[in-house]
Parts: C-alpha cells; structure tokens; sequence
C-alpha cells in the first residue's frame, strides 16, 4: 500500500512540475472554452466579439511561445511530450497560422452570412492549433495518436462548416473516410513497434534498439503503416486524394489552415520519428520507401497540378508537390537539414496565406472559381495582379524571393549528404526535385498569363479593402526579407534547435 501511495505522490509531483511546459495548451484551451460558452448567448455584441476573442488567445499563445521559459527538467511532460526548441518554434508558426486563419476569416464573406456557430467555428481553429502542439511536442507513439485525432476532429467540423455548401458536405466525407482509414492503418503500425521494443517512446535509446534487434522486413512493414498515416496529415502521395475535394468545399481561410498547420506538425512529427531510421545498413529498406513515397509525391502532384482549371485544385496539387520537396529533405542525415526545413515551413505559411487571400478577394467579390474568370482582371487591378505574381513565383522557387530560399537550402543539404554517402537514392531525389521545380512554373504561371495576357470582359468594379491590401502586403514582405536575408531567420531557428535535447 505504502508503495502504491508513493509511486502515486511521484506521479503527481512530476504532473506538477512538467505542467508549466503545457502552458501554451492551456492558455488555448481556456480560450476554447471562453469562445463555446460566449457563443451561448444572442448578444449580437458578443457575437461581434467572438473573433477578436480568438484572436486575444492566439497572440496570447504566440508571446509565450516566443518568450519561452516556461517549460521545466528540459521540457520533459512524463515521457510524453517534449518542450524543445523544434517545438517552440513549431508552436509558433501554428500560433501564426491560426491568427492568420482568424483574419482571413473575418474578411469572409460566406462566414459573415453564417447564421450559427461563430464561436464554435472559432474556437475549433484554437482546438486545432492546440492539437498541433501537441502533435510538435509528442515523443510517444500513442501520445501522437491521440494527437492527430484532435487535429482531424477539428478538421473534420471546419470542413462542414458551411452545412448549406453542397461541396462542403462531399468534402468532409471524403475527408472523414480517408482520416479514419489512415488513423486505423497508423495505430496497426504503432502497435508493431510497441512489440518490437516494449515502449512507445520513439526518442528513447530503447526504442532504437528494441529495432536493430527486430526482424528488418517486419519494422519495415510497420515503418509504412506508420507513415501512411503521417502521410495523410501532410497531403502526400498516394494519401493526398482527400485535398483536391476538402480544399474546394472548404471555406477559404480553412483551405490556408489545412495547407499549413497540419503538413507543419505532421513534417515536424516526421522530422523527429525519421531519426530513428538513419542508420543505412539497418533500415535501407526503410529509407528507400521514403525515398519513392517523396518522389511518387513530387510527380504526383506537380504533373496533376498542369491539368487543373480550377485555382483551388490548382494548389490542392501544388500542396502535394511541396510535401513531396519536404519528404526528400528529411532523407539529407548527416546534414543540418533541421534548419532548412523549418526556414522552408515559415516561407510556405506566407506564401500560402497570401495566394489564398488573393483567391477568397476574387471568390467573393467578382465569383472567380476558374482560372479562365481571371482573363484581364491584372490590368484592371494591378494592386493584385502584382501581389499574386510576387506569391506565385515565390510557390515556384524563383527569385527574388524566399520561396528560392527555401529550396535552395533543401537541395544544398540533399547534394551534402550525397557527397558524404554516394547515394543514389539521394541523386534521384535530387534531379527530381530541380527538373519538377521547372514543371512547377508551367501550372503557377497560368494565373498571371490570364490576369495580364488576356482580355477583360467584365464589367463589375471592384474595390479592394485597405484591409486587405495590409494583409496582402504583411504576407509578402516576409518573402522579400527572407530572401535577402535568410540568416535572420536562419540563426533564429539554430539557436532554437540547440536547446533541443
């Protein structure tokens, strides 16, 4: 009895003092609450408020994630979750991207019309953002589960926002059938691995060996379930066919949200799993299946992506293209690849937040939903026409811009770490990557070739908010810093890495 009540008293004491590391949760889970309660009432002021509630709980969210110090014993939460510096600086860009989210949402028009739910609407952005910290601090196999699941109920719900949105209800379906079937396919995974290793923490020195001890043609096939789950959270290929219907049914702002948020967690999920298997001999098989998944990825969804006619399938593809430059820059081991995958998350969070607010200003205002309804509109607009260029050639990896950066940075790491292994694999991934990045121009380009090159046969005026403009043009300039200068970001995040343990 009295070991019981000990074994009990250290719990608790170790709840106690890990407890400070989940502060930022805890700050968007009191706001969760604040929002759904609010929302109880027909005030129409507080119906008003909701917005900048949310918004007030983010930027709360985001000062202590930028501040730091809050976490405890290295950030250690029971073996479960881990405080680090890759997840500080992930929880920050989620932070970001759900303030982003937030104003894109009140700029909305069919989420203006919404008759109900304001503050479930936002307070499942907050839901969302808190399970994709979760998702950053995870280092147990159940503990990401458990995760993911909070990212994808929330998904799910925003996706159906707009219950009278025929698309909408098809999207969230499919969207809801395809998360079960890889959330089942993951957790078989995960279950192998706990057999192999007896703990279901994938950081730990026993995990690793638990593996090396293990039939290898078994930890593959538990590698792969695994992964395929992952790999739906990130919209790779062949577990991308949800993000062409999800992101033309869902309302604008969550397409940006599902663009960013979860294929930030899940590459950050991924960034610390893919450690395990960096030892060549032991998991070549393992690493060769990442390997094809990141090519099948790139040309997947950069040669789809030519055939589209609609913008927002145009870049559900070109979401795909980008998992798959991701996917082949967590194979560079051996390389400081950390950095440029995180500086390449961060220019991807703008450029998408951008090219969809100039999508949802033409969607809403003129009814734009194919690329052909953009004939002229360059030269009667050039305000927009300007900052759709500057974000489509930054999507494409051209300078001057971060997008060139940022790929610059993922194929300089892939090339040092073939120049240390002689891989081809890694060659492969390489050429792929560079020749892809030249197809990548052929679908971005079409967008400024009919906002400038084509004729307008419109007659409606449209005035563009200072609002948006100031938002379009907060968007952008990050992209003209960050290619100028990438060492500030760059060091910033270097400094973050070195805390992590």
């Amino acid at each position: 009895m009295n070991e019981q009540a000990l074994y009990l008293s250290e719990k608790i004491d170790a709840l106690i003092a890990g407890a400070g590391s989940l502060l930022p949760e805890f700050m968007l889970a009191v706001f969760f609450l604040l929002l759904v309660t609010l929302d109880l009432f027909r005030s129409r002021t507080i119906k008003m408020l909701l917005p900048w509630i949310a918004l007030s709980g983010l930027f709360a969210t985001l000062v202590i994630q930028i501040l730091g110090g809050y976490a405890s014993d290295g950030g250690a939460f029971l073996n479960l979750l881990l405080s680090d510096g890759l997840a500080q600086f992930a929880g920050i860009l989620f932070s970001a991207a759900g303030i982003f989210t937030i104003l894109l949402s009140v700029l909305n028009k069919p989420l203006e019309k919404l008759k109900y739910g304001h503050g479930e609407y936002y307070g499942l952005i907050l839901m969302l953002v808190l399970g994709l910290n979760l998702m950053a601090k995870s280092v147990n196999l159940l503990m990401v589960f458990v995760s993911i699941e909070t990212v994808s109920i929330a998904s799910y719900i925003l996706t159906l926002i707009l219950k009278e949105n025929r698309r909408s209800v098809e999207a969230a379906i499919k969207y809801i059938l395809y998360g079960a079937l890889s959330a089942g396919v993951m957790l078989y995974g995960m279950s192998f691995f706990y057999g192999f290793t007896g703990t279901l923490n994938f950081t730990s020195e026993a995990f690793g060996l638990g593996l090396l001890q293990a039939d290898p043609l078994l930890v593959t096939i538990a590698a792969v379930l695994v992964f395929a789950g992952l790999f739906f959270k990130i919209s790779a290929a062949p577990f991308h066919f949800w993000a062409p219907d999800v992101y033309q049914g869902a309302p604008m702002p969550i397409v940006a949200l599902f663009s960013t948020g979860p294929k930030m967690a899940g590459v950050v999920v991924i960034l610390r799993f893919i450690t395990v298997f960096a030892e060549p001999l032991a998991f070549a098989d393992v690493q060769l299946f990442f390997a094809i998944a990141a090519v099948v990825t790139l040309v997947v969804g950069n040669f789809t992506a030519i055939w589209q006619k609609v913008p927002r399938k145009l870049l559900a593809y070109s979401s795909v293209s980008h998992a798959g430059f991701l996917l082949a820059a967590l194979l560079a081991f051996g390389t400081g690849y950390s950095s440029s995958v995180l500086f390449y998350l961060t220019v991807l969070l703008f450029m998408n937040f951008g090219i969809f607010l100039f999508l949802q200003i033409f969607e809403d205002e003129l009814n734009v939903v194919e690329l052909e309804q953009f004939s002229g509109l360059g030269k009667v607009y050039p305000f927009m026409g300007v900052m759709a260029l500057l974000y489509l050639l930054s999507l494409t990896g051209l300078p001057p811009l971060a997008g060139f950066m940022g790929k610059l940075l993922i194929f300089t790491n892939i090339w040092e770490a073939y120049s240390l292994s002689n891989s081809s694999m890694l060659l492969v991934l390489l050429v792929t990557g560079v020749l892809l990045t030249g197809v990548a121009l052929f679908y971005y380009i079409k967008i400024p070739y009919y906002l400038f090159l084509k004729g307008n046969y419109r007659e409606e005026n449209l005035v563009i908010s200072l609002s948006n403009k100031l938002l379009l043009t907060l968007f952008a300039v990050p992209l003209l810093v960050l290619f100028f200068k990438p060492e500030l970001l760059l060091n910033w995040i270097e400094q973050l890495l070195a805390q992590t343990l």
